[in-house]
């Protein structure tokens, strides 16, 4: 601001008040010489009278006062603030007359500085949206260019399954017209259950396994067939949504079905002369011999022909068999998980289904309302047994059963399909009493197995730590109860070490509850604890926990009292339960709780029936009665194994007499009593 403008303002910041003393002064002469007037002219109230007129000239002052100060401040102040609300919201190109603002000089100013302040301001964001726009532009037409060179349709959805980005080529495949619609659900370009259920699956994957995974759709209607493989987008926050990258295979599936009917006819052709060729009724036996060998080769390749091509993964039974009870909510049935899960390789949406459709037609043509679903190994094979109560189902309902359509979206795809695509095995229906059980092969996972350590390459547990932890509870009217009539939890625990009285605490609290001699593992405790100290290293090793995946977990004065409440008065079970019970006792009553229930111990047990002699580890134990080990070395993987072996021990305890809980609690007896004299000895 000019200085000259500055002494003009000074001038006229004296101004106003020169004019109110010359005001007051002529006021005042005024009524001094009206009151002489009076009082020469002999007026009878003379005092009366200067009142007056000095009221009526207070009034007219004061009149002149505040219309001074409404021209020389109220007006100017009120320009002045819209001269500022026009600067505020970007005004400040026009030219100001602050001489117009004299008898508020220094707010003058300030609203000068703040329109120059903010002003500038302006220009610093204008460049800086200006240059991560530009920067973004260049991002995106980078992105654009790769995006149109795949060969593979891409779509980006947030996690309420709307379009957010996607390629020509997506266009092309979903045989959309025009632009595809950011924003756009995507249940309207394609068959959203297949995408739904692979993100739940990897929303809910904590086995470490693969990002990505496959999946089959279609668009509506089954006019194309879609292969896809989804991988989740991740920011600080969390999922923010999935990656879908996607290839047209219905022509691939059309000639695969028209191989298929070729095969089809060449076998059942062929299936005749072999066999009456093998049974000797021809002359010519060796080209029988080449028949049959040719249609063994011929077999051999229709059946890699169907499971070649389709896409799977390995998957964990507990997800798989989760996602069916959670497609069976609204049916009324009720369904169990029970024994060891197990890894399957396979496509898990069609199996979902095809296990679906199974359940909810043998509940139609048995009448059972409740299932047991459970997965065994054998044979190179991973068995799908689906159990119920009740009568048997005849052979024309099962083959009913497997030509049932699954999904139409996915072309036409039935029961026997999804076998076929698999292992092409069909189903065999077996009876055990009144239980009847309908299983289904499925090839073995290779994921999963491998994840345990190597057992030479980590610190071994103690095995026998203190038998006095193992001096049994109140086990009451349980005693005389036969073992595989008894509901037991079998658990395991984690922790920072070895040694709970040097300070080591439980990093990891699971359990799984058998009943009825069924593992219940829909019913699991498993819970990750902050042991209140940093994890070592040589720990982190052994079970996978470290310090950042405990950071906002509950201490062990919090779950040890739900693990007390899903125990209730069940049996507690464990693989050398004294180690366990150790971390436990020593905190219960912090927590709060007190576990009184009856104990058994599978390494006891064991030692029992197999000498102490043999090997006595977990794994060791699990080999030699042919329970296969997944998930080692996590509180529930081993509480699951623990549950299956228990289940093994029971036929080698009842051939040694040992029926009961009392039974089973006396030998325990005897086997530490023993151990403790072998101790002494020493």
């Amino acid at each position: 601001m000019p200085t000259s403008w500055g002494r003009e303002m000074r001038v006229r910041r004296q101004s106003p008040v020169l004019w109110l003393c010359l005001v007051f002064l002529f006021f005042t002469g005024g009524i001094l010489g009206f009151g002489w007037w009076l009082d020469g002219r002999s007026v009878a109230s003379p005092v009366i009278a200067f009142a007056s007129m000095a009221a009526a000239a207070l009034a007219v002052l004061l009149a002149a006062v505040l219309q001074i100060v409404r021209l020389t401040m109220l007006k100017p102040a009120k320009r002045l603030a819209v001269e500022a609300r026009a600067i505020i919201h970007g005004g400040q190109g026009r030219p100001i007359d602050w001489a117009r603002y004299a008898a508020l000089p220094e707010l003058a100013e300030a609203v000068a500085e703040l329109g120059k302040t903010l002003d500038g301001a302006r220009g610093q964001v204008a460049e800086a949206v200006a240059t991560a726009t530009a920067s973004t532009e260049t991002e995106k037409a980078r992105l654009a260019a790769i995006l149109n060179d795949l060969h593979e349709g891409v779509v980006i959805c947030n996690l309420k399954h709307q379009v957010v980005l996607y390629n020509q080529i997506a266009l092309s495949l979903l045989q959309v017209v025009g632009e595809m619609g950011l924003g756009r659900p995507l249940s309207g370009l394609l068959a959203l259950e297949p995408v739904v259920h692979i993100l739940e699956l990897l929303l809910h994957r904590s086995d470490g396994g693969p990002r990505t995974a496959p999946f089959i759709t279609g668009t509506p209607g089954g006019r194309s067939l879609l292969e896809g493989r989804m991988s989740l987008v991740r920011a600080q926050s969390g999922v923010t949504g999935y990656v879908i990258t996607f290839n047209d295979v219905t022509e691939q599936v059309s000639a695969l079905a028209k191989r298929d009917g070729l095969l089809r006819e060449l076998i059942e052709r062929l299936r005749g002369p072999a066999e009456r060729l093998a049974k000797g009724e021809g002359d010519l036996e060796a080209l029988g011999g080449e028949v049959t060998q040719a249609f063994e080769r011929a077999t051999k390749g229709y059946r890699s022909l169907l499971a070649g091509w389709w896409p799977m993964s390995d998957i964990h039974t507990g997800y798989l068999f989760e996602f069916v009870i959670r497609r069976l909510a609204d049916s009324g049935l009720k369904v169990n998980l029970t024994g060891l899960p197990l890894w399957i390789h396979g496509d898990g949406h069609s199996l979902v289904l095809a296990f679906e459709v199974l359940v909810r037609s043998i509940a139609k043509g048995t009448g059972a309302a409740e299932f047991d679903l459970a997965a065994e190994a054998e044979g190179g094979h991973v068995w799908v047994c689906i159990s119920w109560r009740g009568r048997r189902v005849d052979d024309e309902s099962l083959i009913d059963w497997q030509k049932a359509m699954i999904l139409p979206a996915m072309g036409s795809m039935t029961v026997r399909d999804v076998m076929q695509h698999h292992t092409r095995e069909d189903l065999v229906e077996e009876a055990n009493g009144d239980v009847i059980t309908l299983r289904l092969a499925l090839p073995l996972g290779r994921e999963g197995h491998d994840r345990a350590f190597a057992s030479e390459t980590l610190p071994p547990r103690p095995e026998f730590f203190d038998f006095n932890l193992l001096a049994q509870g109140q086990a009451g009217e349980l005693r005389q109860v036969p073992l595989r009539d008894l509901t037991y939890v079998v658990f395991d625990t984690e922790t920072t070490g070895l040694h709970p009285t040097q300070g080591d605490a439980i990093v990891s609290l699971a359990g799984v509850r058998i009943v009825n001699g069924r593992i219940l593992t829909g019913e699991t405790f498993s819970r990750v604890v902050h042991p209140g100290r940093s994890i070592p290293a040589e720990s982190v090793k052994f079970h996978g926990i470290t310090d950042a995946m405990v950071v906002d977990k509950p201490p062990l004065p919090v779950v040890l009292p739900q693990f007390k409440a899903y125990v209730a008065d069940a049996v507690l079970v464990a693989h050398n339960a004294a180690f366990d019970l150790k971390f436990i006792r020593m905190r219960e009553q912090e927590c709060g709780v007190r576990f009184d229930n009856p104990v058994l111990d599978t390494m006891l047990l064991s030692s029992f029936l197999d000498g102490t002699t043999e090997r006595q580890s977990l794994d060791a134990i699990a080999e030699r009665y042919g329970v296969t080990v997944t998930d080692r070395h996590t509180a529930l993987g081993d509480s699951l194994v623990t549950a299956a072996i228990l289940l093994r021990l029971f036929d080698a305890l009842e051939a040694k007499g040992i029926r009961t809980l009392d039974d089973a609690m006396t030998t325990l007896d005897m086997v530490m009593d023993l151990h403790n004299r072998t101790q002494a000895l020493m």
